[in-house]
């Protein structure tokens, strides 16, 4: 059976190493993704991410990390078990190329709404990466439950 898989990708002008560090840190991380995190992403590590603003908390388990290049885990943000492949590459000194792939569901009508939640999910998570290692800008902040009761107020 064929499967379906998401691929995102985005340029972030910062060096490789700034945008590495913010994926894998769980203190940069929590200035425009999780809210915290039991641990920092480490090859072989199973740790806990936290999602205030929404309720969640998912377990991820670290499987490959390579230094400003490679970033690797399985988790079940879709309902179902996937694996999640972030690449970075250099472009030029203060550039970064970083693509997520995070695969796979079968080729049915809940897998494929399972794949396109996911692409807007990593859509997501890049405009935040890149709004906060570029412009130091948190665009989660707003987001909570609490927050949509009082936007009226």
């Amino acid at each position: 059976m064929e499967e379906v898989e998401v691929n995102v990708q985005d340029r972030i002008l910062r060096p490789v190493s700034e945008v590495f560090a913010a994926i894998i840190d769980p203190a940069k991380m929590s200035g425009y993704f999780i809210s915290r995190a039991t641990g920092p992403m480490k090859q072989g590590a199973e740790i806990e991410w936290n999602f205030d603003d929404v309720g969640a908390r998912l377990s991820v388990e670290v499987k490959t990390i390579e230094e400003n290049r490679l970033i690797m885990f399985d988790w079940s943000a879709s309902g179902t078990k996937a694996r999640v492949t972030m690449r970075l590459e250099p472009r030029g000194n203060n550039a970064t190329l970083v693509t997520i792939n995070e695969a796979s569901w079968p080729m049915d009508a809940a897998g494929v709404e399972r794949a396109l939640e996911q692409t807007a999910g990593w859509t997501d998570f890049l405009c935040c990466l890149k709004a906060f290692v570029q412009h130091g800008i948190n665009l989660r902040l707003g987001r909570g439950k609490e927050d949509h009761q009082t936007a009226g107020a």
